[in-house]
């Protein structure tokens, strides 16, 4: 069963967003007042934009986790998360749409709020800057995401990959898609050409 913490300051909206994704049978958490095990174990995780700068230890670079925003003037926008959130749901949109926000993230898929989209498209600008290359993407890789890109381009799947690191099926898919994105490869395969070229894909991972 999927877990899911909510990080927010409102109890109203832990209670509906508890009995929301609960009733989609995932299993919720309170961060604040949960155990170290079950945070662990958390999948995804769900967090009001309010509470982001009271919570700068949570595990960002290892969970994927889903913004809780209001509106297009919401501080978040300006934030150095809103180049890390795999997902952004507007407050005032449908029960559905947290539900869906989740799902599309659990998936390793992303998820931006309709709602949202026109903000978004205005911010990107014109001309965008020229992207490094797929070699330079390497550099920008963090230990965990190295680690990734290495068991990916040693064959392992998804599965085989969680289980080797003991991280969570859904964690390695968000960690993937980022190697993806930074080394602008299509697809797998691509990848671990490119590592092969490298020469890093037979550096063994620490145990």
């Amino acid at each position: 069963m999927e877990r899911i913490a909510l990080v927010t300051a409102a109890p109203s909206l832990q209670r509906r967003l508890t009995d929301v994704l609960t009733s989609k049978g995932w299993g919720v958490i309170d961060w604040d007042f949960s155990p170290a095990a079950e945070k662990s174990a958390v999948d995804v995780i769900l967090v009001e934009s309010g509470s982001l700068p009271r919570h700068p230890q949570l595990p960002w670079s290892e969970r994927p986790f889903v913004v809780l925003v209001y509106g297009a003037d919401d501080p978040f926008w300006q934030s150095p998360y809103a180049h890390k959130a795999m997902g952004v749901v507007d407050r005032d949109d449908p029960d559905q749409g947290f539900v869906d926000a989740v799902a599309q993230v659990l998936s390793g898929r992303g998820w931006l709020s309709p709602e949202l989209v026109p903000r978004v498209l205005a911010s990107i600008p014109v001309r965008e800057r020229r992207q490094g290359s797929a070699a330079e993407g390497m550099d920008r890789l963090t230990d965990r995401e190295r680690d990734i890109a290495l068991l990916v381009a040693q064959g392992l799947s998804n599965s085989e990959i969680a289980q080797q690191l003991v991280i969570g099926h859904s964690t390695v898919k968000f960690h993937v898609s980022n190697v993806l994105q930074k080394t602008q490869c299509r697809d797998r395969a691509q990848l671990a050409v490119l590592m092969h070229s490298a020469g890093a894909a037979k550096t063994r991972i620490a145990a």
